[in-house]
């Protein structure tokens, strides 16, 4: 069973916005009771183009940031509803991965998991189209990325906890179909490639006397993220292509004001007409 959900721990010594933290303890496991307020996910901030220049252009800046705001808000309560009412991973209409080929040729599209799928045999000559591919596919690694380890996507009972060795607490998951912390895993690696494990997971959520556990811890999203591009291709092997990622950040708490970017490396992972997530790191 597959699931699609939408995680910067309570504290910074538990994760940190790059995916990096300590592996559980799951030994001395204890039953304890807990309630916590659930908080809504943020969203992504709009484009570097948006950024104020000056003060003439500050009104009209200001109105594109928060309409692009409140798209993103929309999108991301309806794919984390979807998440949270419905049984099955799978739609009809594949709503939660809905985003056309930017090309118009309709040379791929997102499966139900949030990979790519493409109708034919991988043009890797074509340069825009696998550029294309990529940008749908790092859109779609954040989005999971976002909802699996920021919070809990699942249904959660806040009474029903039991801590690991350090004494974090964890809820139980009531959705009827997270049976096991593999259930979890197949959600994940249905976009992500298993060429790249995520030892997260094994932090984030734990399973304990026939459950599954959720850590729940939360975190905001970088204020001053703008938006990701994929700017080139970097190099090729047989099966994965490495791509360089720009990520946009209209400043930092010292200097608000001034905008800069970072370059990253991401890669798509293909097997057969399918490309899954390779090297990746959340921006935000």
């Amino acid at each position: 069973m597959k699931k699609f959900v939408t995680v910067f721990l309570a504290t910074a010594i538990i994760i940190s916005s790059y995916g990096c933290g300590k592996k559980q303890t799951e030994n001395n496991i204890s039953d304890v009771s807990q309630s916590s307020e659930a908080s809504e996910i943020q969203t992504i901030q709009p484009d570097p183009q948006a950024v104020k220049t000056s003060s003439t252009t500050a009104s009209s800046t200001t109105t594109t940031a928060t309409e692009k705001t409140t798209d993103s808000v929309t999108e991301t309560t309806s794919a984390t509803t979807a998440v949270s009412t419905n049984n099955s991973t799978t739609t009809s209409d594949n709503e939660e991965f809905s985003e056309p080929d930017p090309l118009g040729g309709g040379a791929f599209s997102y499966d139900n998991d949030g990979a790519l799928q493409f109708t034919e045999e991988i043009q890797t000559d074509n340069d825009r189209l696998l550029m294309s591919a990529a940008q749908a596919l790092f859109e779609s690694a954040c989005r999971v990325q976002w909802i699996l380890t920021v919070g809990c996507p699942y249904e959660i009972d806040t009474d029903s906890v039991v801590e690991n060795g350090f004494g974090w607490k964890y809820y139980k998951i009531t959705d009827e179909n997270i049976h096991s912390f593999a259930d979890i895993e197949n959600f994940y690696y249905g976009v992500f490639s298993e060429r790249y494990p995520n030892e997260d997971l094994k932090m984030l959520y734990l399973e304990y006397d026939g459950n599954v556990y959720a850590l729940n811890g939360k975190r905001e999203m970088n204020d001053y993220y703008s938006v990701s591009k994929i700017t080139d291709i970097q190099s090729y092997t047989d099966d994965e292509i490495f791509f360089t990622v720009e990520n946009y950040y209209e400043g930092t708490d010292i200097s608000p004001d001034e905008p800069y970017s970072e370059k990253e490396t991401f890669s798509m992972v293909i097997a057969d007409k399918k490309i899954r997530v390779g090297q990746f790191r959340l921006p935000y």
